[in-house]
């Protein structure tokens, strides 16, 4: 009778195999991991350009940016101090883009401080941030005299929920507070208080140095209400933004310059 002995695998050789596994089991949970904070990182910063963007927008109240900046989901809340309005077209109705406000308005709303925290799933996130800046709030005068204008700095805090919708992070609520502001009666200095004067300087600007190019008149960043434009698309959209057709209503200083 034929019997073929049975070949034992070396025990090396099982231990090897085994930690081989082993190798790959933890790298593999490592990867994970990493990738799960790659990801929470990437969340962050895209809701950062997200708030950024939004505060840039409110600035002039460029209005369509604004409203492109929150969900389409039924859950979407403005909690302004003056009230509460609901979804997509809650906020359609607050910043109602027929009403283009005057080119002296001015909200300017600084984001600092911001604290974001990303839910585990990936899908939703919480965000507080102080916002201080200046306000500038135009409104009609008294009988018989021009429209008078509030200047004031405002110190703001926001809680505001983001959600990810199509793999796109969009605003979802907004819970407003200000603590605190300060009304500014004079002293408010505009640009075209600062560019009159040099602008009727010689061609140097009567400093000790003398510019490559000279100021130009036609300039509309001596302008109240220019906006600087953004180097950056909507960052939802995906569209540029329209400030180019703001910019078309405002007409440059007109200034006769003094004599060298």
């Amino acid at each position: 009778m034929n019997t073929k002995a049975t070949k034992k695998i070396p025990l090396v050789t099982v231990l090897f195999a085994v930690a081989i596994l082993a190798v790959f089991v933890v790298c593999s949970l490592r990867i994970n991991a990493l990738d799960k904070r790659l990801q929470r990182a990437e969340d962050i910063q895209a809701i950062e350009r997200l708030q950024y963007a939004y505060n840039y927008y409110v600035e002039h109240m460029l209005k369509q940016e604004i409203i492109d900046c929150f969900a389409d989901s039924p859950d979407v809340l403005l909690d302004w101090l003056e009230g509460k309005w609901k979804g997509k077209e809650g906020v359609k109705e607050y910043f109602d883009v027929s009403q283009v406000p005057p080119p002296d308005f001015l909200h300017q709303l600084i984001p600092s401080a911001g604290l974001i925290t990303v839910a585990p799933d990936g899908t939703s996130a919480r965000g507080r941030w102080y916002a201080l800046g200046g306000v500038m709030m135009p409104s009609q005068g008294r009988e018989g005299s021009g429209p008078e204008i509030s200047r004031s700095l405002i110190n703001g805090i926001y809680e505001i929920g983001y959600i990810k919708e199509n793999g796109i992070w969009k605003m979802l609520t907004i819970k407003w507070n200000i603590p605190y502001g300060v009304r500014i009666h004079d002293g408010w200095i505009m640009p075209e208080d600062i560019a009159g004067p040099m602008l009727k300087q010689p061609a140097s600007g009567g400093g000790p140095i003398t510019p490559d190019i000279p100021m130009d008149p036609g300039d509309l960043r001596y302008v109240t209400g220019y906006i600087l434009p953004f180097h950056f698309t909507h960052p939802v959209t995906g569209r540029p933004t329209g400030e180019a057709k703001r910019n078309e209503r405002l007409k440059p200083l007109e200034i006769e310059k003094s004599e060298p």
